[in-house]
């Protein structure tokens, strides 16, 4: 068994302040690791470059993404980082270790016509208290480029109507002030009155949470990745689309509309400009092939 995870985990938390999805992630490529040690019979005392480099070589043979054998060398590097610094090993058994440099992959975006298409749909349905939420939620992930996390965490405190601001702790608890659009104004003042009074009264359990469930309870993430795939058919979009795709189209937008890389980085909540460079990159293929398909259409 791989030593000091308790301590690990409890690092990854208190002092780097990382997300629980991000520690889970760690922590489930550490067990995988483990589990190697041990079909191998491999004592971790004895650990050296030679089985890691068999891990990873594994990894690469049962074809595995070069994203996810990436994410599982940076798991380890910390892991292994920390029992140095603790003086728990001598040598690092990743030394010797390179895994080639991934390209990076433009995400899918969508048109403003797509977009308009789904929140159409979205506004359609039988249910209508459900059919504001929806909606509400498809115009916070879209016109304030949130995670689909932060719209489950999103919470009444953190919206100052008066301001038309939210004040949002984001990804790894880092605070970020977005400014409520017309529209994302609109439809939350819409879905609180209307159908979040609704929804709460379902269940005993008061909680603070913007986002419910018909049950009264808070919407999870995968309630939502149901229910934006449930408008994207409905809409006829045939692209490859996540609920990450509206903030990816929220901030292409924003480029294309003129904002400069820093604006957009403070909205978008990114650490690292160079994250956000990834759009300048994106908004210049949109644009291209956007006018390709109007040109060979005009022409046809």
């Amino acid at each position: 068994m791989l030593p000091y995870l308790d301590d690990f985990s409890r690092i990854l938390k208190i002092e780097r302040n990382y997300s629980n999805n991000t520690i889970s992630s760690y922590l489930s490529d550490l067990k995988s690791f483990n589990n190697f040690l041990e079909e191998n019979e491999i004592s971790f005392k004895k650990l050296n470059n030679k089985h890691t480099k068999l891990f990873f070589r594994n990894l690469s043979d049962r074809k595995f993404s070069p994203r996810t054998i990436k994410r599982k060398l940076a798991s380890l590097s910390s892991y292994f980082s920390f029992l140095l610094d603790r003086e728990v090993i001598k040598d690092n058994p990743l030394n010797g270790i390179f895994i080639p440099k991934i390209p990076k992959r433009l995400p899918e975006i969508l048109t403003i016509n797509e977009i308009n298409n789904i929140f159409s749909v979205s506004e359609n349905g039988k249910n209508e208290i459900l059919s504001i939420r929806d909606r509400c939620i498809l115009e916070m992930l879209y016109s304030s480029g949130l995670r689909v996390t932060e719209v489950c965490d999103l919470k009444l405190n953190n919206i100052q109507f008066d301001l038309d601001l939210i004040r949002f702790f984001g990804k790894g608890d880092k605070e970020r002030i977005i400014p409520l659009t017309y529209y994302a104004r609109k439809w939350l003042d819409n879905y609180i009155k209307n159908s979040r009074r609704i929804l709460s009264s379902k269940s005993n359990k008061n909680t603070n949470h913007v986002f419910l469930s018909n049950n009264g309870l808070p919407l999870t993430r995968m309630s939502v990745w149901r229910q934006v795939k449930k408008y994207v058919d409905l809409a006829g979009v045939t692209k490859k689309i996540s609920p990450h795709s509206f903030r990816h189209s929220f901030a292409t937008h924003l480029i294309d509309g003129g904002a400069n890389l820093i604006e957009v980085q403070a909205l978008l909540g990114h650490a690292d400009i160079s994250t956000t460079e990834i759009y300048t990159h994106l908004s210049r293929e949109f644009v291209e092939t956007e006018y390709m398909k109007a040109f060979e259409k005009d022409r046809n």
